[in-house]
């Protein structure tokens, strides 16, 4: 008869048996399931985010759109109002007056004319054109003649002849420095003839300058970096932040060939004449531009085209990154749950099982480190980066108007160029850089200005005059020579797969003066972040890889004043940056760090499959010695890096010193079972068996729980 011991244990046996296909099935579908929810979560917030991203460029630019419609509107309103009386006026001797009137109660309005066919104001003046205008703010009266000429020019005085009521194509006005455009209607003898279609008397234009029209786009939300232009109907360039673009009278056919206006070659779509919104994004362009949008203005067919700055959509880096790991794990756990299920069916041995789970994990962790450096996040939330003309004249009008909002006095904006010769690591928080930095001052600048230069962080600085000169339109240009040790905070928990961002800090010296630094882009063949334009072609970079280097601003929030009463803008002090992005070499660790740690759990592993034919005394003194060397790379990496931190691959002689310990303590129990003649084989199959996935799952977490 059975002890009842003997057969409670082998009824809890048998259940546990029939229990084990159950659960693993369960955990199979869980993880499934698990996995299918978090690559639905990725796939719901990459979608959204895209969603939100047109959603709110296509409103940014159909508001911009609009507000410019709203007064091309205002404008019209008021000259139509105005022809309806001349049209009216049974005298029209008493136009003049009637004109005069209007322009004074209406200050709405830039310019008022009354244009009247040559020798019908009266049979002895052949030109009747009297001209009202305020577009630089000083009212001011002239007589037009001579608009009876076939001229580009008089435009406005042929056309409504025979279209009725136009909008001409903007021009450049040089004795005001405006760009304008003219709305013109014809005017009737009265409004019978009006309505029995006979020849109209003459015309009614009034100018509008295109910098007061388009001065909605700069209060627009684009973010610091963003800013629209806007196109004509002959596609004349009539609106941007660079205003030479405009006063030079470019079209897109001459723009295109500019290396900021390439991105119009990806929208040609926007000149389409039956246009009625248009999106492109960051795929559509390149990797300098970010989004896109435009449409036409309303009352004209003019093109508005809103360019959106990355700094006002950023998708949320720290959710991909944790989400994909999360998947990457559940679907990790679905094929490792497979394989034991497989192996509960006998269709696999122990050894193919153990051999799969090693792989599954080490792939899964190679899937999770890439993920990891792709969604890294390098910049601030507030970083604005420039890396054109547009954004940098873009950041300025904003920055302009914060200040204007805080009643605070308008900056000098001072040009700033910078170019780096070399970096190299002094210890791991100092870094080395040398180069040249220049300043130019305008004629203006001069006058209450010094060029001078400084750099934040630096524990040592050497700044030395290289040249100073005049150039041709009266600015001062002052280059130094510097080489200085700035002092930064790098993470170092990340390697060997990290990266570091090398920030050179330029500031004006004196903090009094109201000086913002802006980067003198003009200065650079190239502007794009993967052309590096401020760093030398042969720099020598060691174990480093240059990614990507730009000229970015941080907001500096001091809770001091220095003791200057003109340190105003304390709170929102923009300071230049030139931003080094470096990737660490791979080979280099992986020849010095990783490649030994290879070396050494393989003699490890050695040393235990060897645990049956070796004595129990040589497997002591070949472990110890494995962890001795262990001992010593360790220390070799603590040396090189010389920080306080624990760094991710550091982890990893942790795991050795673990798994060491714990297979000389099975080795120590196999010894013992062998001398004892008890069950020496399950050590032995232990040992053998479940060193490597043992090894990858602790690799695996250690990876997640890293990066996470």
């Amino acid at each position: 008869m059975d002890n009842p011991a003997v057969t409670g244990v082998k009824a809890a046996k048998a259940f546990s048996n029939r229990l084990h296909t159950p659960l693993l099935i369960f955990c199979l579908l869980f993880s499934v399931l698990s996995a299918l929810y978090a690559t639905f979560a990725i796939y719901q917030k990459h979608s959204r985010f895209k969603v939100d991203v047109r959603q709110q460029v296509k409103q940014q630019t159909l508001d911009a759109a609009k507000q410019i419609g709203d007064k091309l509107a205002l404008t019209m309103t008021f000259v139509d109002e105005f022809e309806s009386k001349i049209t009216a006026l049974e005298d029209k001797r008493y136009a003049p007056e009637l004109l005069q009137y209007e322009f004074d109660t209406n200050p709405e309005l830039f310019s008022l004319n009354v244009t009247f066919h040559p020798y019908q104001y009266d049979k002895y003046t052949r030109y009747f054109s009297p001209y009202y205008e305020r577009l630089t703010g000083v009212e001011r009266k002239f007589d037009l003649v001579d608009y009876d000429k076939p001229d580009v020019e008089f435009s406005w005085y042929h056309r409504p002849l025979k279209e009725g009521a136009i909008w001409t194509e903007p021009y450049y006005e040089p004795q005001n420095n405006v760009l304008m455009t003219t709305y013109s209607v014809p005017f009737y003898a009265s409004e019978q003839a009006k309505k029995s279609g006979q020849a109209a008397l003459g015309v009614i234009p009034s100018d509008v300058s295109l910098d007061h029209l388009t001065s909605s786009l700069r209060k627009l939300k684009l973010g610091l970096g963003g800013y629209g232009v806007i196109f004509s109907t002959e596609q004349n360039l009539i609106s941007h932040p660079v205003f030479a673009h405009v006063r030079e009278g470019e079209d897109k056919p001459s723009l295109v060939k500019k290396a900021e206006f390439t991105y119009l070659n990806q929208i040609e779509g926007c000149f389409d004449t039956k246009l009625d919104y248009l999106f492109f994004n960051g795929e559509t362009l390149d990797n300098d531009e970010h989004y896109a949008a435009c449409t036409l203005i309303p009352h004209t067919n003019w093109v508005l085209i809103t360019r959106m700055s990355s700094d006002m959509f950023e998708i949320d880096k720290d959710f991909r990154r944790q989400t994909n790991i999360i998947a990457i794990s559940c679907y990790a756990a679905s094929i490792i749950f497979l394989i034991l299920l497989l192996t509960r069916k006998r269709r696999l041995n122990w050894t193919q099982n153990n051999v799969s789970i090693s792989i599954v994990l080490m792939i899964s962790t190679i899937i999770v480190l890439d993920f990891a450096r792709s969604f890294n996040e390098i910049e601030a939330e507030d970083t604005v980066i420039v890396t054109s003309n547009s954004q940098k004249e873009a950041f300025q009008t904003s920055y302009r108007n914060r200040l204007l909002q805080m009643r605070i006095e308008e900056p000098h904006f001072v040009a700033t160029g910078a170019y780096v010769e070399s970096i190299e690591f002094v210890n791991a928080n100092n870094v080395h850089i040398t180069g040249s930095v220049w300043q130019k001052l305008t004629p203006d600048q001069r006058q209450v200005l010094t060029a001078n230069i400084s750099f934040n962080e630096a524990i040592e600085s050497k700044v030395e005059e290289n040249y100073r000169k005049e150039l041709n339109d009266g600015s001062l240009l002052v280059s130094w020579h510097f080489s200085i040790i700035t002092r930064q905070q790098f993470d170092y928990s990340k390697y060997p797969f990290d990266h570091k961002n090398i920030v050179l800090r330029l500031s004006a010296s004196d903090l009094g003066a109201n000086v913002v630094l802006v980067p003198d882009l003009d200065a650079y063949e190239r502007l794009g972040k993967k052309d590096n334009p401020a760093i030398a072609n042969d720099i020598v970079m060691e174990e480093w890889q240059l990614v990507q280097s730009y000229f970015k601003y941080t907001f500096q929030h001091y809770n001091t004043n220095f003791g200057l009463d003109t340190f105003t803008n304390q709170d929102i002090n923009a300071e230049l940056n030139y931003s080094i992005n470096l990737e660490r070499e791979f080979l280099g660790p992986f020849v010095t760090t990783l490649l030994p740690v290879m070396v050494m759990v393989c003699l490890l592993y050695a040393c235990v499959v060897s645990m049956a034919y070796t004595p129990y005394g040589d497997l002591r003194n070949n472990i110890t010695a494995v962890v001795f060397t262990i001992l010593l790379a360790h220390y070799s990496i603590r040396e090189h890096l010389q920080i306080d931190e624990v760094v991710y691959f550091e982890i990893f002689y942790f795991l050795l010193y673990l798994i060491a310990s714990a297979f000389m303590l099975i080795a120590h129990q196999y010894y013992k079972a062998v001398t004892s003649r008890g069950n020496a084989k399950y050590f032995k199959h232990i040992a053998n068996i479940w060193f490597w996935p043992l090894l990858t799952v602790m690799i695996f977490v250690t990876t997640i729980m890293t990066y996470y």
